[in-house]
């Protein structure tokens, strides 16, 4: 059951109303990294939660993000009002000015309609905790940065309330998380291939700037090899013809031959195809 209290879980000022700030706060109202996507997000993974007190964490948080979201919409309400008079600064939206009164709807700052495919919910506990410390650090720097595009004060405040809120979010979801007593690595049940696993391939290489991996890639057990699609040396690896061609250099699994199709036992025409290496080769024959 919901139950809405008029009141703003933060107090509201503005001092100097600025139409291109308030579309560009539009980003947290109905944009990817928003308080509705939040709040969505996090209910919705709390409606299907088995764990109660993980249940009752996320449906707290995404409570909250609701009341979030009135912050951002009386926010922007605010810095929209002189659209609803001046052509001048309707033309900044006219989208939002025209369509929508100079009102909130559910846009981002560019004026694409909110989706659910901002969601990110895998129904599977340890991932969707994973998913929502993610979507609370994306939130925080986009409060950051909105408040560098303003210098009115109250506004700054009420950002910086938010702000703060999303660090107090990304504790929480780590508890939850550090608390399952599921080892960081382990995702659902199927164990991954031992060895595979541990194995970093350098896969960028060549810039003459020298290729030497750091040391903190062996905290987890990484420990880096030889790309195993790496080619060394000119003229070794595939022709376009599938043909192997000059010195191989290369490490790692063989490369299945590319299939071609059967020539056909009528017609004059025949052609083949098979991809090597990304490219496609054609072959043209005659047959009698």
């Amino acid at each position: 059951m919901y139950h809405h209290v008029k009141q703003l879980m933060y107090n509201v000022r503005v001092g100097e109303p600025d139409v291109r700030f308030g579309r560009a706060l539009m980003e947290q109202f109905g944009g990817a990294n928003g308080e509705l996507a939040a709040a969505m997000q996090y209910t919705i993974q709390g409606w299907s939660c088995d764990d109660a007190e993980r249940r009752d964490l996320l449906l707290d948080i995404g409570t909250e993000e609701i009341s979030h979201l009135e912050i951002v919409g009386a926010l922007i309400r605010m810095h929209l009002q002189p659209m609803k008079k001046a052509m001048e600064e309707a033309e900044q939206d006219p989208l939002v000015a025209v369509t929508g009164g100079g009102g909130l709807n559910l846009f981002n700052s560019m004026g694409n309609p909110w989706t659910a495919d901002y969601l990110k919910i895998a129904g599977t506990l340890e991932v969707d905790l994973r998913n929502n410390i993610a979507a609370e650090a994306r939130a925080k720097i986009t409060y950051e940065r909105l408040m560098h595009l303003t210098d009115d004060q109250g506004t700054k405040d009420a950002l910086q309330f938010l702000m703060t809120r999303e660090i107090t979010h990304m504790k929480a979801f780590s508890a939850a998380l550090d608390t399952l007593g599921v080892a960081p690595f382990s995702i659902g049940k199927l164990p991954p291939t031992p060895g595979l696993v541990d194995e970093y391939y350098n896969d960028s290489t060549g810039d003459g700037t020298g290729d030497s991996a750091p040391q903190w890639l062996e905290k987890n057990g990484l420990h880096v090899v030889k790309s195993p699609f790496s080619f060394q040396g000119g003229g070794s690896g595939l022709d376009v013809d599938g043909e192997r061609s000059g010195d191989s250099g290369r490490s790692g699994p063989s490369v299945p031959t590319p299939a071609v199709a059967k020539e056909p036992t009528h017609g004059s025409t025949s052609t083949a195809t098979g991809s090597t290496a990304g490219s496609a080769s054609h072959k043209t024959k005659k047959t009698a």
